[in-house]
């Protein structure tokens, strides 16, 4: 019992020494991490007093949230090289979480700022104004024989290509009228879905919009409920400012199905690149 005292110290006292749990403890004697150096006929575990040196590595490894198993692996192969090489792996780790955490920021960042143009948006004014270019991925063309169920599919293909699983869907997905069809009042031939993103990631389905004059107008309610109407006032504006249609139409959704269950507050953008006529 005298040796006990003199050159071992009980859990309780070692967890006294670092102020930790002595919970903490049992869970790595469990782990094999750090086992007692004997247990007495009475069940308390006692420690070397280099165990509790063991220790201190132990608990500042767990501080850089070093695993439980690299942590023993590395006490069984101590060295400066393997001691760099846990660090160096740890700070790999730590740099895809910062990637990770500022792209999850972007995401939100974008959504704020989609919010506060919401709140901001003036409805049924007709604007024209200079925008720069803007990269566009779209999906596969639709035809006039394309059902509904092949366009959900459509609309999905696109959503998973453009929005990776982890991908927070920071923009909304809108679709693209072909001005001739458009302006004939067939305002239901939707030619593709589109997504603005950041930079092109496939030569096939991504294109530049070009920088422009563009004509845009946003209105409350859906598209299709407000079409015929809101196309009699741009028809009227472009005839009045003497404008020429140089660009498909673009139909964007600002306030949908994630903001409101109803369709009549909705809000809608149409643009399409104008030039004056000569």
């Amino acid at each position: 019992m005298a040796n006990e005292k003199e050159n071992y110290i009980t859990a309780g006292e070692l967890a006294s020494l670092y102020g930790i749990p002595k919970q903490t403890l049992l869970y790595y004697d469990k782990n094999e991490l750090l086992i007692p150096a004997f247990v007495n006929e009475h069940g308390y575990r006692f420690y070397s007093v280099s165990q509790y040196l063991v220790l201190e590595i132990i608990l500042n490894m767990r501080k850089l949230n070093i695993s439980i198993q690299d942590i023993k692996n590395y006490l069984h192969n101590r060295s400066l090289e393997n001691f760099e090489q846990i660090l160096q792996e740890k700070e790999r780790e730590c740099n895809k979480i910062i990637e990770e955490t500022i792209k999850l920021k972007t995401s939100l960042q974008s959504s704020l700022k989609m919010i506060e143009k919401i709140r901001k948006t003036r409805l049924n004014q007709i604007q024209l104004n200079f925008q720069q270019e803007k990269i566009l991925f779209v999906s596969e063309f639709l035809t006039e024989d394309t059902s509904l169920r092949e366009r959900i599919k459509i609309l999905s293909r696109h959503n998973q290509t453009a929005f990776s699983k982890n991908h927070f869907k920071e923009f909304t997905t809108g679709w693209i009228v072909g001005k001739d069809e458009f302006f004939a009042e067939k305002f239901n031939k939707t030619l593709q879905y589109f997504t603005p993103v950041s930079h092109p990631f496939s030569k096939k389905y991504c294109f530049v919009r070009p920088e422009g004059l563009y004509l845009t107008i946003r209105f409350e309610g859906t598209y299709y409920q407000k079409a015929t109407s809101i196309y009699k006032e741009i028809l009227d504006f472009i005839q009045r400012n003497r404008l020429i249609i140089i660009s498909n139409v673009y139909v964007l959704p600002l306030k949908n199905h994630w903001i409101t269950e109803d369709t009549k507050t909705y809000i809608n953008q149409i643009s399409f690149q104008v030039e004056y006529a000569s």
